[in-house]
């Protein structure tokens, strides 16, 4: 009974280091020319969950292209660290961790959003996360 009680144990030590992949593999498609090119098809979205957000966002009348990508992205990466910084410590305005990745390229769209959220959290609870 031990030796198969040890058995699953390995099984499932085994099962769970196991690799995943979350992502899909590109899918080759034939091109103009029948060449074979590969469709890099990830997409994001910023699902943003605080009540008032949305509203708030739509009342701003702000252009995205105001600032570069570059202008959002790099102010996104000190506030997601500031912010998770935050969270670590038990800050009760901090309810989640934000798991962003500054290599990665999430677009304008996406990091305009999270950096106007920034913006949001911070009118909304008076609290200044970086300060400039």
């Amino acid at each position: 009974m031990k030796k198969i009680v040890y058995i699953l144990f390995i099984l499932s030590v085994v099962y769970g280091c196991s690799t995943y992949s979350a992502f899909k593999t590109p899918v080759p498609i034939q091109d103009e020319e029948n060449k074979i090119a590969v469709t890099d098809s990830v997409e994001y979205e910023l699902l943003i969950l605080d009540t008032g957000f949305e509203s708030w966002f739509a009342s701003r009348n702000n252009i995205a292209t105001a600032h570069s990508n570059a202008y959002y992205k790099n102010w996104n990466q000190i506030y997601v660290l500031e912010w998770n910084q935050l969270y670590m410590q038990g800050n009760p305005n901090i309810d989640n961790y934000i798991d962003y990745d500054q290599f990665e390229e999430y677009g304008l769209e996406i990091n305009y959003k999270l950096y106007n959220y920034f913006q949001f959290v911070e009118e909304k609870t008076g609290i200044s996360i970086v300060r400039r």
